[in-house]
């Protein structure tokens, strides 16, 4: 009778080892890289929300900030001082467009005393390090507008210097903290961002993160897909599902 091989087929395991055990290791797998993008994004769309409400409240001199204290990451500051003339430190390796360039960070003497390190921005360079980019300097009193940059993580470390007593100083990676005592000064923990139109900005159209969170949900769809897919192929070969396909297709022939 039609209908019959279908009416009396159950589901059967009928272990393959080598194909259960690839599932059974990279299922899983999958499904957590799924969810620790799914993650990413929602830590960038954190990060987002965070910058839009510090860039609705109102820039405040940095001397009222208390360096150690909370909701410092992308507070709107305002800085009048001086650059120390000649100590510049390069930002190694920041690559825009396909093109190597560093960041400029510049020491600036407060008007109210005290040290900061502020970011001027991209300034490209040559690949090949065989020279260092000229800074373009600054003298005088400085009125800038920026943001604090609380770095994401752990605390870097410094870098490589190109020589003890040579300026611009080329660093890897910030270390406020480092660098102050190259200075043989106390510096603000923290960096500041300047402003696209500050006078003192070089390139300093900040992304506010590397990956969009959509992008990460992309990703995490793409995993996740590829965990169901797997998993589907793991169930059709450690099963009798083949042989019920084949039974199907006899009855309808």
């Amino acid at each position: 009778m039609p209908g019959t091989a279908t009416q009396h087929w159950r589901l059967r395991w009928d272990i393959e080892w080598r194909t259960a055990a690839f599932a059974l290791l990279l299922v899983p797998l999958f499904c957590a890289l799924g969810s620790w993008q799914l993650g990413r994004a929602d830590e960038k769309r954190a990060i987002a929300e965070r910058w839009e409400r510090q860039r609705q409240q109102p820039a405040v001199s940095i001397e009222q900030l208390e360096p150690g204290a909370d909701m410092l990451a992308y507070r709107q500051v305002r800085l009048q001082g001086e650059f120390l003339p000649g100590r510049d430190f390069l930002l190694d390796n920041r690559i825009r467009e396909g093109r190597y360039g560093v960041e400029v960070l510049s020491p600036l003497r407060l008007a109210g005393g005290g040290l900061v390190l502020v970011n001027r921005g991209w300034l490209e360079g040559d690949p090949y390090r065989r020279e260092l980019p000229t800074v373009p300097a600054l003298t005088g009193e400085q009125d800038l507008r920026g943001h604090v940059y609380v770095p994401p993580g752990e605390d870097f470390t410094l870098g490589e210097l190109t020589g003890d007593d040579h300026w611009p100083r080329l660093v890897q990676a910030l270390d406020p903290g480092a660098m102050g005592a190259m200075l043989g000064e106390t510096v603000w923990p923290y960096t500041v961002r300047l402003e696209v139109d500050s006078p003192a900005a070089l390139l300093a159209d900040w992304p506010l993160v590397n990956v969009q969170p959509e992008k990460h949900e992309a990703y995490a769809a793409q995993w996740f897909a590829m965990a169901l897919v797997l998993a589907g192929f793991a169930l059709w070969r450690n099963t009798n599902l083949p042989e019920w396909r084949r039974a199907r297709k006899q009855e309808q022939a």
